[in-house]
């Protein structure tokens, strides 16, 4: 329960006993010495558990003091023969109800009309039955005071949970935030990753070349792969600016195929490798992100097959069978001596990973180069795609 209501709660009450106390003092049939002292007693328990003690109700602790006042309550009420004493024992119940579980609440309540029954015996010598008013009334009372302490529970337990719900959401909602913040870092990295690397490996191959025709005196073959250089850093300049945009849309800007074709064109005129490529006719329309991930797959393999291992040949595939969509990419590099995943190859897992795929990468011998395979289940009716291959 919230404290702060607990706390007005336990003065309200503190009042109510302390009003009930003076009344009974004056409405007593007969005040005597050792009935002050009990009341002053009564006042006295409650003060000590409430203030000093601050014991907690739904405990052993608790449940001894109610029990104690119970008794003690009771015995006011035969010795004052007064109905103000019969506030105590409804306020105990109030606060057995509220604290306790449901069914020792209705077994406390029937326990504090005993009292009350067994108040009006001793002290009336329990009336006939024509004044049996004085008992039956009474149980409505008790019962009243039980149903609304039942329903002030319920509310506060409900909102107490409403508050614990909020909370959790107010934490999912900040470890969502984070989430989407370290995404959204992760994605632009992969982006910068494999659109700057590309294009770097691309541009450093091409005046590798042009140093090479330079030395041997090949002036115009080394001029023209300058300038292929130079257009080259241009384009991945933009290419560059098209990640920035792709990290908001998160899809390919042109018909993908073409795409394809586009980056294995581009990457033989630059690099002056030879790539050989398949790509099924029948493939069907896919979703931006398997669109990308396969774009960016390819990109990373070319780049890596350049770079790591000096590679001559590519071979690309891409088919649909059975419900899958198989990429294959091998070439005839040098394979590394201890395969280590980079940066690139963890976020093109992770790419793959996240549109259901698995990624392979298969080294079959020394001579023989890389084969990077991926397979992505999809199951979509298939529509046919024609798309010329250069």
């Amino acid at each position: 329960m919230d404290v702060q209501l607990n706390n007005k709660m336990t003065h309200l009450l503190y009042v109510i006993v302390i009003g009930a106390t003076v009344c009974l003092m004056f409405h007593a049939a007969k005040l005597s010495a050792w009935l002050v002292l009990l009341l002053f007693g009564y006042v006295s328990v409650v003060f000590i558990r409430d203030y000093i003690m601050k014991v907690n109700l739904e405990g052993m602790a608790g449940l001894l003091f109610l029990s104690f006042q119970l008794a003690l309550a009771t015995v006011l009420s035969i010795g004052s023969e007064s109905f103000f004493a019969q506030i105590y024992i409804l306020v105990l119940v109030g606060e057995f109800s509220f604290h306790r579980s449901r069914i020792h609440s209705i077994i406390f309540t029937m326990m504090s009309y005993i009292s009350c029954v067994l108040g009006l015996y001793i002290y009336r010598q329990f009336p006939p039955f024509n004044e049996i008013v004085y008992i039956l009334p009474r149980i409505i009372e008790y019962f009243a005071i039980f149903g609304v302490s039942q329903l002030a529970k319920i509310a506060f337990q409900q909102k107490n949970q409403l508050a614990r719900d909020n909370e959790q959401l107010r934490i999912a909602s900040i470890a969502l935030e984070k989430k989407t913040q370290l995404q959204e870092r992760t994605r632009i990295s992969r982006e910068i990753h494999d659109s700057v690397g590309h294009t770097l490996t691309s541009a450093l191959t091409g005046l590798q070349t042009a140093a090479h025709a330079i030395e041997k005196n090949h002036y115009s073959i080394a001029k023209e792969m300058i300038e292929r250089t130079k257009e080259y850093i241009m384009s991945g300049l933009d290419d560059v600016r098209s990640s920035v945009h792709l990290l908001h849309e998160n899809s390919l800007d042109e018909p993908f195929i073409p795409e394809l074709i586009k980056l294995i064109n581009d990457t033989m005129k630059q690099t002056r490798v030879e790539i050989a490529c398949e790509i099924d006719p029948n493939l069907p329309d896919l979703l931006p992100m398997i669109e990308l991930t396969i774009y960016r797959a390819l990109q990373e393999g070319l780049t890596n097959g350049i770079r790591h291992g000096s590679s001559t040949y590519f071979h690309f595939l891409l088919t649909y069978r059975e419900e899958c969509i198989r990429f294959s990419l091998s070439n005839n590099g040098k394979p590394p001596a201890a395969f280590v995943p980079g940066f690139g190859l963890k976020a093109m897992s992770e790419r793959v990973k996240e549109i259901g795929g698995e990624l392979a990468i298969l080294n079959k011998g020394s001579s023989e180069g890389v084969t990077l395979d991926i397979s992505i289940p999809f199951q979509l009716e298939k529509t046919e795609r024609s798309e010329q291959i250069v």
